[in-house]
């Protein structure tokens, strides 16, 4: 072949020490987590000499190994994606996964960590928002890149400051202030029911009742479910279907809960079991007719077919923005917005915030008061309000009042 073999990118001169093609010296090693690194040198030999001796004692006594200053976004990125959010929920490696690929990579590329900064990532935020990111999904992103240089703080030796500590609250995503998601009024909610078919009926009046999630509710089965005394009868969520049909425990301690349920809902629950093929403690309560766990994207296209077919006392559409071709986002009710409803009558019938945290799975309560008590709080302030007007100016309403009843018209 009269094709030259292409010159090697460095050459060994001894122990851990290479010379490159332009002559420079590098010190080639691995770190506390076993990935090679390399080390450019500023001098000859024995500056070699003295770095490689360095990195070497250092890593022998446990220390961390600084890498070359340069490390960059996609490597640290990389890095991490591979590396510890591999142990994590399919769901959640997507949308990391998602963060990176589509905000964080085309961004910032390969630039040194140490050179983004928070007026960097401020940016970021505002871009995002002019794109029409939500507030939540900027969160993420923004969550995303603290925790790559968390990462590259603990494993990959880097020494720098996260960006995301240093940045202002009011350049922080705002989560609470989020576009509310709509909740189903109670006729809304009949009327969807009257359209809608089993075993998807059934499921969602349990959603109506409970709040719980619809990964949660496909992955229930009748061992969860006690129907022995219908009056102290209950509902255990303790694990959840993915969105590939595998079931699992829920994704936090916090999440596994046992709800009580009303009578009424129970006798449903019961006569959904006579009538299912197969009710083993081990199948699911909401099952194909193959005995499989119902998909959630199939639970969501069954609910919104409901909606399309629901009609009111008068024979018109309960959401008419599904009659439209591009059906506005957040305009119509969702099966997330059943937890929503849950959460808001908790609270407007007087639930403790720490009560419908529990009956929602939530974390702790601090989760329940950013995503749904924001949702209520202008319908008491109104309540509170009117109540002090009223208190103050009873007497000044009461002369109007009389005076309109004297100057009426006889």
């Amino acid at each position: 072949m009269s094709a030259t073999a292409a010159a090697p990118r460095r050459v060994r001169i001894e122990r851990n020490i290479y010379r490159r093609p332009t002559g420079v010296l590098e010190v080639g090693f691995k770190d506390a987590s076993g990935v090679q690194r390399w080390r450019t040198v500023d001098g000859g030999v024995m500056a070699a000499r003295k770095l490689r001796d360095d990195l070497l004692a250092r890593r022998g006594r446990g220390d961390t190994v600084v890498p070359d200053p340069r490390l960059g976004f996609t490597e640290a990125a990389t890095f991490w994606l591979e590396g510890p959010v591999q142990d994590l929920r399919p769901a959640t490696q997507i949308g990391y996964r998602s963060a990176v690929e589509q905000h964080l990579r085309p961004r910032y590329r390969n630039r040194p960590l140490e050179a983004i900064t928070a007026d960097d990532l401020a940016a970021l935020v505002r871009e995002l928002r002019q794109l029409g990111k939500s507030e939540a999904t900027i969160a993420a992103v923004l969550g995303a890149v603290g925790r790559i240089y968390k990462f590259a703080a603990r494993r990959l030796g880097f020494t720098g400051t996260n960006p995301t500590t240093l940045m202002l609250s009011s350049e922080r995503p705002k989560v609470s202030r989020a576009n509310r998601r709509p909740i189903f009024t109670p006729e809304q909610i009949e009327q969807t029911l009257a359209a809608s078919n089993e075993p998807y009926r059934t499921l969602f009046i349990v959603a109506a009742l409970t709040g719980a999630r619809v990964s949660e509710l496909c992955g229930l089965t009748w061992a969860d479910v006690r129907l022995d005394d219908l009056d102290d009868a209950d509902v255990t969520f303790a694990s959840q279907v993915d969105r590939r049909g595998n079931r699992q425990p829920t994704k936090t301690d916090g999440s596994a809960r046992t709800v009580p349920i009303p009578r009424e809902l129970a006798l449903v629950l019961e006569r959904h079991k006579r009538t299912s093929p197969m009710t083993t403690p081990e199948t699911f309560v909401f099952a194909t007719c193959t005995g499989r766990a119902l998909f959630q994207r199939n639970v969501a296209r069954a609910l919104r077919k409901a909606q399309e077919r629901a009609t009111d006392d008068h024979g018109r559409p309960v959401f008419p923005a599904l009659q439209e071709r591009d059906v506005p986002a957040n305009t119509v009710p969702s099966m997330h917005s059943f937890r929503h409803t849950v959460a808001s009558r908790a609270l407007l019938a007087g639930e403790s915030v720490d009560e419908v945290a529990f009956l929602l799975g939530h974390r702790d309560a601090t989760v329940t008061r950013v995503v749904y008590v924001h949702e209520i709080a202008d319908a008491r302030r109104r309540q509170m309000r009117r109540s002090r007007m009223t208190a103050e100016y009873a007497g000044a309403l009461r002369v109007v009042l009389d005076a309109d009843i004297k100057d009426a018209p006889r």
